[in-house]
């Protein structure tokens, strides 16, 4: 009883804030600046990654020029399949969040016509974040996808047919587009169904010429086109994943650097203090043996 009275005793009140001491500040010196090293080593690891994905970005920029004007959006009465691609690891500033809000954007317009869709996500932070309020809505998705490296064509075939199995009408590909280093553009793009595609591509392709296989030829076509489109879109994410990153964790280790300096302040004024009082002490004791 006696210890629980003495400790209750020395507690501070609720809401009363006291200085910190100097071993404290000195704890937290040495905690910021551990965290400095941690996003300065970031930042090169991204900086490093990125000069790959936008090399590999170029080569799938190029490879999917031709196909402008190819895909169109038809009408059904099939639901509409929301798409976001995200990434799958955190630190990489607001990418996920503005592929996400356009995404949750778009279910909640479509909720509010009264009309059907579907979800399918890429990457392990949209199907996080969205599956918070449209769990019912999802079909399926995508992670790790590439394993950290440049998505090759292959792998981004696998996620073309892993999206051309649903059954839906209209997919809505939201992704960003890099644009720079430090700007990346929130785009969505609209696609059909096989079977969309299949029934309406002989009208949509009259000025072409077809040679093959009249039974497979669109089939083949469009799952070609969607494997090349989203090998586009999702080097598109990933580059704009390692530069955010690289942005992030360079404005982290500015932040970190700026606090250091003001703790270092705050604790050589604490010390100094200290060490003035001490002083003073000493001068006034011997200014006392002396009277």
């Amino acid at each position: 009883m006696y210890t629980s009275r003495i400790t209750k005793a020395c507690r501070k009140p609720f809401g009363s804030r006291g200085f910190a001491s100097e071993k404290e500040l000195r704890n937290r010196l040495s905690t910021i600046k551990n965290i400095s090293k941690v996003t300065k080593a970031m930042n090169m690891v991204a900086a490093a990654k990125l000069r790959k994905h936008q090399d590999a970005l170029a080569i799938a920029k190029t490879f999917a020029a031709g196909l402008d004007g190819l895909f169109f959006e038809a009408e059904t009465e099939k639901p509409t399949m929301v798409i976001p691609f995200s990434t799958d690891k955190g630190l990489c500033g607001g990418v996920n969040t503005a592929v996400n809000r356009e995404a949750k954007t778009q279910m909640m317009q479509l909720e509010n016509k009264g009309e059907e869709f579907m979800l399918f996500t890429y990457g392990g932070k949209s199907k996080g974040n969205l599956r918070r309020n449209f769990e019912r809505k999802m079909v399926g998705g995508i992670l790790d996808c590439g394993g950290g490296n440049p998505v090759t064509f292959a792998e981004a075939s696998e996620v073309a047919e892993a999206i051309a199995a649903q059954d839906f009408g209209n997919a809505n590909l939201i992704f960003n587009d890099f644009i720079n280093l430090i700007t990346y553009d929130t785009v969505t793009v609209t696609i059909p169904s096989s079977e969309l595609f299949e029934s309406q591509a002989e009208e949509k392709f009259m000025a072409y010429e077809e040679e093959g296989d009249e039974g497979g030829l669109f089939k083949n076509f469009y799952e070609f086109m969607l494997g090349v489109k989203l090998y586009y879109v999702i080097n598109n994410a990933q580059t704009c994943e390692q530069s955010s990153r690289m942005t992030a964790m360079d404005n982290s280790s500015s932040n970190a650097d700026e606090m250091y300096d003001k703790l270092l302040l705050q604790a050589n004024r604490l010390r100094q203090a200290k060490i003035t009082k001490e002083l003073m002490e000493i001068t006034s004791g011997a200014a006392a043996v002396q009277q």
